[in-house]
């Protein structure tokens, strides 16, 4: 599918939700709190999902029966993806600072921003109090993400990463420094994936020896869509969504809507370089690997204005998506316009 045709998809099926969200701004503004406990109270009516005033030990335990079993099944996961085809050597550590174009890194910075932000919503939820829960989330965030870098650190295919542990900690504190400044997320760090299906185009070596882009691509990306989703950076965005409403709440600007800035690359196949070997042979993708840097229209999903919670928590489980949008791209020196990114 072009993507033109993806944006006049995209277009059709979004404008009648942002009209009506327009409309519904323009004839009843609903302006939340949010640095309330409950920006929706009295707004929607009391359910379980209401949080709690005080804290509720049942909450609390069911939140951390939640949070672990998730983690257990994403470890599986990883060490499926990531870790079963490698041997286990002792504990050490490695630089790898210069590789994928710092898109790796860029990786962490959201991650451990996803576990904070969930982290402290579930305790929030079982009723502790804002700085127990704040500084909770940022231990726990750290804590998983760390189990993740001494993994590494047991693997002969990598090792523990200071340059890691420093993008966790990061992330945590994008999240961490605003709810100690502001008890409101005015910035949410995002992903986003265009889901590029492998390269074919054909390399041929010195000796005349031919390969193809799209067999290293499956070899380091994998082959399925949740592996390709962690793994491809070429196709992998990472986001910084500001919402202006957050920072001049007299203005009259909607509260979900927010402008992003992105950071990609493109062309890259390899740690380092786009080299690889095969059937015995050596084979380099020539073209030059480069850095993208994005602006873009977004949505604060969870400010969408509505009254039932149970819509509230889909949007804010979705809101570590950045909405697909058309961008203004940075790379190479020029300015490019792109319909959906």
């Amino acid at each position: 599918m072009s993507t033109l045709l993806r944006a006049l998809i995209f277009s059709l099926l979004l404008a009648p939700a942002c009209s009506a969200l327009l409309a519904q701004t323009a004839v009843r503004p609903l302006r939340y709190d949010y640095t309330l406990r409950d920006p929706l109270a009295g707004t929607a009516r009391d359910t379980w999902l209401t949080p709690a005033a005080e804290f509720n030990r049942s909450r609390f335990y069911t939140s951390v029966g939640i949070g672990t079993a998730a983690y257990a099944g994403f470890g599986a996961g990883l060490y499926s993806i990531w870790y079963k085809g490698y041997e286990l050597e002792p504990f050490h550590t490695f630089n790898d600072w210069p590789e994928w174009e710092q898109m790796d890194k860029a990786g962490h910075v959201f991650t451990a921003y996803f576990f904070s932000r969930s982290a402290f919503a579930g305790l929030r939820w079982a009723g502790l109090k804002r700085p127990a829960a704040r500084y909770a989330a940022l231990g726990v965030a750290n804590l998983l993400q760390g189990t993740i870098e001494t993994m590494d650190g047991f693997s002969s295919k990598w090792g523990f990463s200071l340059s890691d542990m420093g993008a966790n900690l990061a992330g945590s504190l994008v999240f961490t420094v605003q709810d100690a400044l502001w008890h409101e997320q005015r910035m949410l760090i995002k992903v986003s994936n265009d889901f590029r299906s492998p390269p074919d185009i054909l390399v041929t070596n010195g000796n005349g020896a031919h390969s193809n882009l799209g067999y290293i691509d499956r070899q380091r990306f994998g082959d399925n869509p949740f592996e390709r989703f962690l793994k491809d950076y070429n196709a992998q965005t990472i986001w910084l969504s500001i919402n202006p409403a957050a920072f001049a709440p007299r203005s009259r600007l909607p509260q979900w809507l927010s402008i992003a800035v992105g950071y990609g690359a493109e062309d890259v196949y390899g740690a380092y370089f786009n080299s690889w070997g095969e059937n015995g042979e050596r084979f380099r993708y020539d073209p030059e690997r480069y850095r993208q840097w994005y602006l873009s229209p977004d949505l604060y999903l969870s400010r969408i204005p509505t009254k039932k919670r149970w819509v509230r928590l889909t949007l804010g489980i979705l809101d570590f998506i950045k909405i697909p949008a058309p961008a203004l791209e940075y790379s190479r020196g020029k300015l490019y316009g792109r319909w959906l990114r």
